[in-house]
């Protein structure tokens, strides 16, 4: 099971939001992401290409900051799909430090894994995982934080992978991110997103 933890790299509660929503012009930037165990993981882990021998999930609980650069590029990508401004420092060879928190909203992310089932083979992992994803969305200006929404996304990988148990958990959390536009919190801040050509429009 070495690895694993590499790979782990609700009720919405919300500021008074502004009264107009105007075309996108406001940026959001992905600043932190963070993985809490401590609420205990259900589901099952199983050993072999057969999938036998099922025992439960035996971990210590604790919050631990995720690999910045692998969500970045999930977060920024698929908004930037779907028309929103998403700055990102990850596909910027020469970016400093200084180039992070340029955005006019920053956006941190609490993963809280509800449930894994992982069959582990020497051919890699495959299964299925649901995760809650708590958001803070930080007005850089105001200096506060404007609204807390909690989101989940559920993300599968039917085939035998090396990096299945990634794989899993990066498709959950792309759907808690789903969720979130699909809320309309974004829009609310960052105005109407103005998809790229073939995409559609976040209803």
């Amino acid at each position: 099971m070495r690895g694993i933890w590499i790979a782990l790299a609700g009720a919405a509660i919300m500021a008074a939001m502004p009264a107009t929503a105007q075309t996108a012009t406001k940026s959001v930037q992905l600043s932190k992401v963070v993985m809490n165990t401590e609420g205990g993981i259900k589901g099952k882990i199983k050993g072999g290409t057969l999938c036998v021998f099922p025992s439960k999930w035996k971990i210590s609980g604790e919050t631990k900051t995720q690999d910045y650069e692998r969500y970045d590029r999930l977060f920024s990508e698929k908004l930037q799909k779907l028309g929103f401004a998403a700055l990102t420092t990850s596909a910027n060879m020469f970016a400093t430090a200084d180039d992070a928190g340029k955005g006019d909203y920053l956006i941190g992310a609490t993963i809280r894994p509800e449930t894994i089932n992982l069959c582990d083979s020497v051919s890699g992992q495959k299964g299925n995982a649901t995760l809650n994803v708590e958001w803070q969305l930080y007005n850089r200006v105001e200096k506060k934080v404007v609204a807390t929404v909690t989101t989940t996304g559920y993300g599968t990988v039917e085939k035998f992978a090396a990096k299945g148990l990634e794989g899993m958990l990066d498709a959950a959390f792309s759907a808690s991110l789903d969720a979130l536009v699909s809320q309309g919190v974004l829009q609310q801040y960052l105005g109407t997103p103005v998809p790229v050509a073939g995409e559609a429009a976040p209803s």
